[in-house]
C-alpha cells in the first residue's frame, strides 16, 4: 500500500508537470522593418518595425513607442510619422498609403516560417 500511495503521487506529480509545460508552447515571434524613406518623404530615415507572434496579434514599433494593429493605432503611428506623401498633399491619401505599406509588411510577416 505504500508503495502504490508513493507511486500514486510520482504520476500525478509528473502529470501536473506535464500539463503546465503543455500549455506554455513556444512563441514564435517574427519581425520585419520597413523604411518608411521608400514611400514618403520624410526627409530622415523613419524606421517601422512589425513584429507577430503565434497565436497573438500584431505589433508596430516606431521611436521606442509600440502601436496596435487596429485603426487607431495605425493612425496614431502615422501622425507620428509626420512624413509627407510625395505626390499628394492630401493627408487622407498619405494616411491611406502608409496604413496599406504598413498592413502589406504585417502580413508578410504574419506568413513567415514560426
Amino acid at each position: 500500500m505504500k508503495i502504490l500511495k508513493s507511486l500514486l503521487a510520482i504520476v500525478i506529480i509528473t502529470v501536473i508537470s506535464f500539463s503546465i509545460s503543455g500549455c506554455e508552447g513556444s512563441v514564435g515571434e517574427n519581425c520585419a522593418q520597413q523604411d518608411m524613406n521608400e514611400i514618403l518623404d520624410c526627409g530622415i530615415e523613419k524606421i517601422v518595425e512589425v513584429c507577430c507572434e503565434t497565436g497573438a496579434d500584431c505589433v508596430y514599433k516606431y521611436n521606442g513607442q509600440d502601436y496596435p494593429d487596429t485603426e487607431a493605432g495605425l493612425t496614431n503611428l502615422a501622425d507620428a510619422l509626420g512624413c509627407t506623401y510625395k505626390s499628394s498633399d492630401d493627408n487622407n491619401n498619405q494616411k491611406e498609403l502608409i496604413f496599406k505599406s504598413l498592413i502589406a509588411l504585417k502580413e508578410r510577416v504574419r506568413y513567415m516560417d514560426y
